[in-house]
Parts: C-alpha cells; sequence; structure tokens
C-alpha cells in the first residue's frame, strides 16, 4: 500500500511563505485599490475635459493616454496581486493536505 505524504519541510516552507508575504501582499492588495482609483479618476478627468455628446466624451475618455497609462498601472497591480494571491492559496492547499494526512494517520493508528 503506498502512502501519500508531504514532507515537513513541504509544510515549514508554505508556513514561512505565508508569514513572510503577509505584509508585500497586503501592500500589492492596497496598491491594486490604489490604482483602481486613479483610473476611475483618471477616467473621470478625461470625460470632463471632453466636449460632444455623453457618448462621444465617454469614448474620448476611455482613448485618453493619461487614461490608458492609468489602465496599464492597473494592470500591473492586478498582476501583484494575483501572485500573491494564488501564492498564498497554494501554501493553504499544502497545509491542508498535510493536515488532512496527519489526521488519516491518527485514524489508522486508532483502528489498528
Amino acid at each position: 500500500m503506498m502512502r501519500f505524504t508531504i514532507r515537513d519541510e513541504t509544510v515549514h516552507g508554505a508556513f514561512d511563505m505565508l508569514e513572510s508575504h503577509a505584509q508585500p501582499a497586503a501592500a500589492a492588495r492596497a496598491m491594486r485599490e490604489r490604482r483602481e482609483e486613479e483610473k476611475r479618476q483618471a477616467k473621470a478627468r478625461a470625460f470632463l475635459n471632453a466636449t460632444g455628446s455623453v457618448a462621444e466624451r465617454d469614448a474620448r475618455s476611455v482613448l485618453d493616454e493619461a487614461y490608458q497609462q492609468a489602465c496599464e498601472r492597473f494592470y500591473a497591480a492586478v498582476e501583484a496581486d494575483e501572485e500573491y494571491r494564488n501564492q498564498r492559496s497554494k501554501c493553504e492547499a499544502v497545509i491542508e493536505a498535510w493536515r488532512t494526512v496527519q489526521s488519516n494517520y491518527r485514524a489508522m493508528g486508532k483502528v489498528a
């Protein structure tokens, strides 16, 4: 019978990564929020500076260079935030799998 095991180093690494990435992950999330707000503000400024009908002003604001740059900064912030979120999810999955394996080992010990 083959047993599924998770090495202690893997679990310790997951805990260490969660701990060491807590502040940078929070900073990445905050930057994402800031960049999203900057994007909204850039579009609003462009809209207010544009002329024409509402539809024309909206179209011009989306094409505005400052808005486009704000969008690029927002996308970079989303990418950084998602990277931390994915790392955190991976670490949490490793820890949860380890807990399950440990629980199964304990249960097998009680039965045997």
